[in-house]
């Protein structure tokens, strides 16, 4: 059944992500690969306009109306199948497509090992997120409250949205909402391939690399399974920076309209996008504008497009939940107004927090658990993913910041390393500036992803470039990325109780106190407990609130510490009545892709994660091979021989 709901949600995947767009876009005088990201970008769109157009106007029971968008999507790709066979004929769409089905697959097959989200301090964004797509599918009250603590207008409903839409078509199930995130979440890769060129691949060999860079960085990788929509806003992001810089190399105001559409829907995915939306921005109005031939009619376009798009959330958040809540309940609001101390002197600590390790600091945190893997991979964990520099690879980080001075610092001030030179230290400053909290760890997986992921593209770009030995320190250093940042982390995220191995134990009383997560050999720590206890919760709460009393009734310091407790696993149900309309009482709790592909002896995920490891494997050997072989650095072409001018007629 679910191998069935699988192949359909792939399929309405690919089409619906494709056509809508390239119906609209097959004319436009781009590259091959700008219309393929271009008509990415604008079906995710017109689908969230027709899903939110549903939601709003639509009936109740939205199956119809979501079955009649999705055969409007095949019946346009039917209309434009010759240019779309036009497109997939060129080989470097053939590359692109074949590039990113490797990613989806490695995507995939990582979620097929993962059964509790987990890793340092995260443990609940996914349950928080999966509530808002089935809010919008199930058309909940707009008084619920989003787990833990948020209303609906504290995150922008884009993703949430699309993944409703696609789940509509199919099944409420969160193995599903699993795949469409991810799906979506490694779309990234089509931009920053075309971005390459304007980071210096110029001769465009700058495939495999990007494509290992991306599988072995565990910023990409853990974004794109935890089931949450930074990565969705950064495909915007870098795709609405290749299409700036390409509309002002060629004077083109299609492609620069284009690129603060593609801003505006950032937005509406991920409020991260707002410090990419200031600095290009400014850089249109006081570099770009009084360049361009037609700007008069072309900001009108941006403001009036942009606007309507950006307004479709705002204004229906405004009317249903007012000014206050829809610009207040962001986090970064509200952990401001929190904050007792300067902003100035936050922002700076963030920033130092965000570029200096904790360790360096010395304000790591010990990772206490059971299980020695577990404690290694929290501490990798916050290495790569709450630095900047680390989170471009423990070597590629330091590679970049080598990359960012010869080539912008160093280099010549033209047009386009001048937009460099001011984009970087400006998105990063602001980027931790917009942050609300103080956190100690770090705070670039807030709003820095998208710097993150283009500082591994401008890797991927110069990596022919290098020296052979330096290639090869840099496969190596991918190796141990992958291992530390990826691989370990989907193999702790794979660990469920069994007979033999009890890794969430059932909380128990001892001592006057609950005892929670465990220290046994296999235990992981209390925010991985946490969110098993989430995950289990519709089946576990009921049992704990009648078998606890029952075991411990003889201790009168149980009687005094239960009520507590009793509220807190009774809370959870209300909650699930309430907030989710009983979505884990109807389905037996939370079901992972992983929880099924394991099968009742859990041998599936280790069949996975030995197929996740030797595909990634194989990426890196090929790669490395590539780099061994002389043939691999493809020569410049010798310059063709000019044709005789032609003689001028004589008068």
């Amino acid at each position: 059944m679910l191998f069935g709901l699988l192949a359909l949600l792939l399929a309405l995947l690919i089409v619906c992500s494709f056509t809508p767009g390239f119906f609209f876009i097959r004319r436009f005088r781009w590259t091959p690969l700008e219309k393929l990201c271009g008509s990415v970008a604008l079906s995710l769109i017109l689908v969230y306009l027709a899903v939110w157009a549903i939601y709003c106007f639509g009936p109740r029971d939205e199956r119809l109306p979501f079955r009649i968008v999705a055969a409007a999507a095949v019946v346009l790709g039917a209309a434009s199948w010759r240019d779309a066979w036009r497109l997939f004929r060129s080989f470097r769409i053939r590359q692109a497509l074949a590039a990113l089905g490797f990613l989806i697959v490695l995507v995939l097959v990582m979620l097929a090992m993962i059964r509790v989200y987990s890793g340092a301090g995260w443990a609940l964004d996914w349950f928080e997120h999966f509530q808002r797509s089935l809010f919008f599918l199930h058309r909940l009250p707009p008084n619920v409250l989003i787990y833990p603590i948020y209303v609906l207008p504290a995150r922008p409903p884009m993703a949430n949205l699309l993944c409703a839409f696609f789940l509509g078509l199919t099944d409420d199930r969160f193995a599903l909402f699993q795949v469409v995130f991810a799906f979506l979440n490694i779309l990234l890769f089509l931009p920053c391939l075309l971005v390459l060129p304007a980071l210096g691949d110029t001769r465009r060999r700058g495939l495999l690399p990007l494509v290992v860079l991306l599988a072995a960085n565990p910023v990409v990788m853990v974004n794109a399974t935890y089931s949450w929509t930074k990565s969705l806003a950064v495909f915007y992001i870098v795709l609405a920076v290749a299409l700036y810089l390409a509309g002002w190399r060629k004077r083109d105001s299609a492609r620069t309209v284009a690129a603060f559409v593609a801003l505006a829907a950032g937005l509406l995915v991920h409020y991260s996008a707002g410090p990419y939306i200031a600095f290009l921005a400014l850089h249109y109005l006081f570099r770009f504008f009084r360049e361009r031939p037609w700007r008069w009619r072309e900001l009108a376009a941006i403001s009036v497009v942009c606007g309507l798009l950006v307004a479709t959330w705002f204004a229906w958040s405004i009317k249903v939940y007012g000014p206050k809540i829809t610009f207040g309940s962001n986090t970064s609001v509200t952990s401001s107004q929190q904050y007792q101390g300067s902003n100035l002197e936050k922002i700076a600590l963030n920033l130092y927090d965000t570029i200096v390790p904790a360790d360096l600091r010395g304000d790591g945190r010990k990772w206490t658990q059971g299980n020695p893997d577990g404690a290694m991979r929290d501490v990798a964990f916050v290495w790569y993913q709450l630095n900047l520099i680390v989170g471009m690879g423990a070597l590629g980080g330091l590679v970049v910041l080598w990359l960012l001075f010869s080539r912008l610092v160093r280099g010549k001030a033209v047009p386009e390393r001048v937009f460099w030179r001011w984009m970087v230290p400006f998105c990063v400053v602001v980027g931790v500036a917009v942050v609300g909290e103080r956190d100690i760890g770090g705070v670039p997986h807030l709003t820095l992803v998208s710097m993150e992921v283009l500082g591994v593209a401008l890797l991927a770009a110069n990596f022919r470039r290098f020296p052979q030995f330096v290639q090869f320190l840099l496969i190596a250093a991918c190796c141990v990325d992958f291992y530390f940042g990826v691989f370990l982390e989907a193999r702790m995220e794979s660990l469920e109780n069994t007979p033999q191995h009890v890794v969430y134990p059932a909380p128990r009383f001892a001592a006057g106190q609950f005892l929670f997560a465990g220290d046994g050999p296999d235990a992981l720590g209390d925010d991985s407990w946490r969110a098993w206890m989430i995950k289990h919760r519709a089946t576990l709460y009921p049992k704990w609130i009648r078998e606890l009393p029952a075991a411990y009734q003889s201790d009168p310091r149980f009687a005094a510490a239960w009520p507590a407790n009793e509220r807190f696993l009774k809370s959870g149900l209300i909650d699930d009545a309430r907030n989710w309309n009983g979505w884990g009482a109807r389905h037996g709790g939370v079901e992972y892709l992983g929880d099924w592909i394991a099968g009742p002896s859990g041998n599936g995920v280790e069949v996975a994660g030995w197929v996740f490891a030797l595909l990634f494997l194989g990426g890196a050997g090929l790669l490395a091979r590539q780099s061994w072989n002389s043939l691999a650095r493809v020569p410049v072409p010798p310059p063709a021989a000019r044709k005789p001018a032609a003689r001028r007629a004589r008068r």
